[in-house]
């Protein structure tokens, strides 16, 4: 891409179409050579994921326009390396820009406003092509936009700008990815996967190393580069906060809501996550239980299923339908029946309030007779005592 466009090609639609298609190898790579398999499922992230990419690649054709557009006397004039081939200027709009994004980097991890916005970025349970681009626009612009307003006044022309903002957007696909590649030394000077992934850690005490977005020098300069020698687990990365919303818009608001709005949502979602889990589990187990036709204790399983997902709504028509299967398989008649209505009733339930806690969900219960508590539920967690 630097050399065609340094040699006469035009940035567009070269360096758009060049970024574009190295970013489908990469997503190819991954499926042939994965770190971790466990990656390559998707963790209710792609959708979210994707719409960062398509929103920040935008905003980075943007820059390049803007700065394309700048009158000459912005610029200083006379520091730049004009004659320098387009190669050694990228090179050189890399090594300022990326001690802007050190920087910013490395303040938003300690101060917590910053750390609002760039949560975002961390937030994703396993690390893959995309999510090199989960971040915040107005984070991103944070971190570039010293070093981009540097570059221009040092007179950096636009075309070297843009071309290392095309080599930075190919580099993260690449930091990000679920590849299992090495670099050998070269994992020293540049923030490979191997490199980078540490950053990542879960453990926000382990996650301070390796800052830089491309070049390592100045995590070396400021003590920060690290490569660890044990292992990293599947599960090993995103944040302690395991609910942290996985839709684009949410993400898009998160940093404004005040601290005690996002901790009460925080904990209406963790408690979901906990509850739908639980209700995935006992699934499983009825699944279990009916395949060895042992089918009154898959109708347990089923009824402690409908008591965890009852006060969701979503959960609660899901485990209708599974028990109404179940009595459809079994021949249970009077069931299938008792399903069947209680599939119709239940949106209403939810809207006029009218859910009895903890029924079973039965046709062996009444529709809106109240119960206690399933015995074999440990109500704080939701496991099986």
């Amino acid at each position: 891409m630097l050399l065609g466009v340094g040699s006469g090609l035009p940035y567009f639609p070269t360096v758009p179409l060049t970024v574009a298609a190295a970013l489908v190898v990469v997503a190819l790579l991954e499926r042939r050579l994965p770190f971790h398999r466990e990656w390559l499922q998707n963790h209710r992230d792609t959708a979210c994921d994707a719409t960062h990419l398509a929103v920040n690649l935008a905003t980075l054709l943007g820059v390049h326009g803007v700065i394309s557009m700048l009158p000459v006397q912005w610029r200083t004039g006379g520091i730049w390396p004009d004659q320098w081939p387009l190669i050694g200027q990228a090179l050189v709009v890399g090594l300022v820009l990326d001690l802007s994004l050190y920087s910013v980097h490395w303040i938003s991890h300690r101060s917590p406003w910053l750390w609002r916005f760039h949560a975002i970025h961390h937030s994703s349970e396993r690390l893959y092509w995309l999510n090199g681009e989960r971040r915040h626009p107005l984070h991103a612009g944070m971190m570039a936009a010293p070093g981009l307003l540097a570059v221009v006044l040092l007179g950096a022309p636009a075309v070297a700008v843009g071309a290392w903002l095309g080599v930075l957007a190919v580099h993260l696909a690449f930091q990000h990815s679920n590849l299992d590649y090495r670099v050998g030394l070269l994992r020293y000077l540049v923030g490979a996967a191997e490199v980078h992934r540490w950053h990542h850690k879960r453990e926000y005490e382990d996650a301070q190393v390796n800052f830089g977005e491309f070049w390592m020098v100045w995590d070396h300069l400021f003590g920060t580069f690290k490569v660890p020698r044990e292992p990293l687990g599947a599960s090993d990365v995103g944040l302690s906060d395991r609910a942290f919303p996985m839709d684009y818009t949410t993400q898009l608001v998160y940093p404004f809501q005040s601290p005690e709005r996002a901790s009460a949502r925080d904990q209406i979602r963790q408690t979901y996550a906990q509850a739908r889990a639980a209700f995935i589990r006992e699934f499983a187990i009825a699944g279990t239980f009916e395949d060895s036709w042992e089918i009154p204790r898959a109708w347990r399983a089923h009824e402690l299923a409908h008591v965890i997902g009852q006060p969701y709504l979503g959960l609660h028509l899901k485990s209708h339908l599974h028990m109404l299967g179940l009595a459809w398989r079994s021949r249970n008649t009077p069931e299938w029946m008792a399903q069947a209505l209680r599939l119709v009733l239940t949106p209403l339930a939810h809207l006029t309030g009218r859910i009895p806690p903890n029924n079973a969900g039965t046709g062996r219960m009444g529709l809106l007779d109240d119960a206690s508590w399933p015995p074999e539920l440990d109500r704080g967690t939701l496991e099986r005592i």
